[in-house]
């Protein structure tokens, strides 16, 4: 075999190994979504969940792959068991569960990378603008549990009183601070009908007032001392994030605050899922690329904010907490 021949050899088998990363992922996905994590959740022959309503012949495939990748394990008599970690993570009946993460990336990620080829050369393609507002909303509250700690650092610190969450989603920013402290005056503005009924159920006990407006054209009734966007930016232009910059302004007291939780485009922390989810962004018509510090940093000095501080919470994904002061 000539060298040139082993050399393509090499790479084809190079693209294989790589590909075999994907699997674990296509596994869980599936395994969350159809339940079948949980309906494996004790021992159990791959009839019985067959019928369920099951394909028994790729259902049977689907239990290879897990016990390829680790998902599974193989019990006595024909019987197998999801693995108690992937249980306590993949079932959709877990508290713990990332699930709805997977269903993002797998449902909205994904199929609109795999159209890039038809879009480049600009043909249509229905990138599936469903409701996806819901699983986005979902898929937020997995980043609060890591960016609520460093914006209740902030709140306690600077003693504040009043809180204002620009694109809210189902509220859970506003729930966990009411749950440390619920003297705080704390409101939440949702553009999104569904979004913000699911909000307004979630927080109707902690007396969180949940507003349906456009942010664009909103008015506080008074100020506040803390100004809110999380997982927002992208869904606005550059000309529309320099007005978000100016909403705020406007809503905030002298001194107050605004904190901003996305990812960050930049040379300084340029990943694989940074670049693919800007690609993401960029393949939707109703969303947009990832804003880059110096851009937020040009959007404060503009108006009256100076940047205060930004600090990782996934350096893999390149999503940041980044904290603004009103100067005057």
């Amino acid at each position: 075999m000539k060298v040139k021949e082993y050399k393509r050899l090499w790479q084809a088998r190079s693209w294989m190994k790589k590909n075999e990363a994907f699997l674990p992922t296509w596994h869980a996905h599936l395994g969350y979504s159809l339940k079948l994590f949980d309906h494996f959740g004790k021992a159990t022959t791959i009839d019985e969940v067959a019928q369920q309503g099951f394909n028994k012949k790729l259902l049977t495939r689907w239990v290879e792959v897990g016990l390829a990748v680790g998902h599974l394990k193989k019990c006595r008599r024909g019987k197998w068991k999801t693995k108690r970690k992937i249980l306590r993570y993949l079932s959709k009946d877990s508290p713990d569960s990332i699930g709805i993460l997977l269903k993002e990336m797998m449902e909205l990620h994904i199929p609109t990378l795999l159209s890039y080829r038809d879009l480049m050369v600009g043909n249509d393609v229905d990138l599936l603008e469903r409701n996806y507002e819901n699983t986005v909303a979902e898929t937020s509250r997995l980043l609060e549990t890591l960016a609520f700690p460093k914006v209740y650092h902030l709140i306690k610190n600077e003693k504040i009183q009043s809180v204002l969450d620009f694109g809210c989603g189902h509220g859970g920013y506003l729930k966990r601070i009411h749950e440390k402290n619920n003297a705080l005056q704390l409101t939440g503005i949702e553009i999104d009908e569904q979004v913000a009924k699911k909000a307004r159920s979630s927080c109707k006990e902690a007396s969180i007032m949940i507003e349906q407006r456009d942010l664009m054209t909103y008015q506080a009734h008074k100020p506040v001392d803390l100004v809110m966007m999380n997982n927002l930016l992208y869904y606005f232009s550059t000309e529309d994030r320099a007005r978000l910059f100016k909403q705020a302004s406007k809503a905030l007291y002298p001194k107050g605050f605004l904190t901003i939780m996305s990812p960050l485009n930049g040379k300084e922390n340029i990943q694989p899922f940074t670049s693919a989810f800007n690609s993401f962004m960029s393949a939707h018509e109703q969303m947009f690329p990832i804003p880059t510090k110096e851009e937020l940093t040009e959007y404060g000095k503009n108006i009256d904010f100076q940047l205060k501080q930004i600090k990782p919470i996934i350096k893999e994904g390149g999503w940041y907490v980044i904290v603004f002061q009103k100067e005057k």
